[in-house]
């Protein structure tokens, strides 16, 4: 059942996808401000998050930014049924939109951003290096990115989100970013990581 449930974190659909959107959207609920504070938002900030979820981290930036524009890409069409409910303001007025996708495929048709975040969702990637890449030339010059990840496998202990992060700063770098940086955030179940990095301005 464990199995089951785990890999529905990574494409949720039908009633066990509907549980592990429940689960998401409360344990990510600390994480996902914590990593918003992180990406010094302004107004009229152009905004991409990379597997949105239930869309809990949507709803948090546009309720303290008024101004801003947010694009949202996600493998699960249950996810973005649900993020569609808790963001439908914001999607009529035309400040939301929320595509359904591998972001490895959509990147090279997206918008630029000031800023790009993604939380508990890297490790489903399935080419980071490449797609981190990808995310870079769309990236406005100055802008930032923030990785966040609290790893969820059985065994996940403190060890594993440290060495994450090292993996996280190596594939950010090879993509070009700068000013790369590791925090760690003690929750539960397990430690928390955001790695933050700045496309240089050319």
């Amino acid at each position: 059942m464990f199995n089951i449930l785990a890999r529905q974190f990574e494409n949720p659909k039908g009633m066990l996808g509907k549980l592990a959107g429940k689960i998401m959207y409360s344990e990510n609920r600390t994480i996902n401000s914590w990593t918003a504070k992180k990406l010094n938002i302004k107004n009229k900030d152009r905004i991409l998050e990379v597997g949105y979820g239930p869309g809990y981290c949507i709803k948090y930036i546009m309720n303290r930014f008024r101004c801003v524009y947010i694009d949202g890409v996600d493998l699960s069409p249950d996810m973005a049924a649900s993020a569609e409910k808790r963001n439908n303001e914001w999607i009529d007025e035309g400040r939301v939109r929320l595509f359904t996708g591998d972001i490895h495929s959509i990147a090279s048709d997206l918008d630029t951003y000031h800023k790009i975040v993604s939380i508990n969702n890297y490790p489903l990637w399935t080419k980071p290096r490449e797609t981190l890449g990808m995310l870079y030339e769309i990236t406005e010059a100055g802008g930032e990115i923030a990785i966040t990840v609290q790893p969820r496998e059985k065994d996940a202990d403190t060890l594993i989100t440290k060495n994450l992060a090292k993996v996280i700063e190596a594939d950010l770098a090879s993509a070009g970013y700068e000013e790369i940086q590791a925090s760690f955030k003690d929750v539960q179940p397990v430690l928390a990581v955001c790695v933050t990095a700045k496309k240089g301005r050319q």
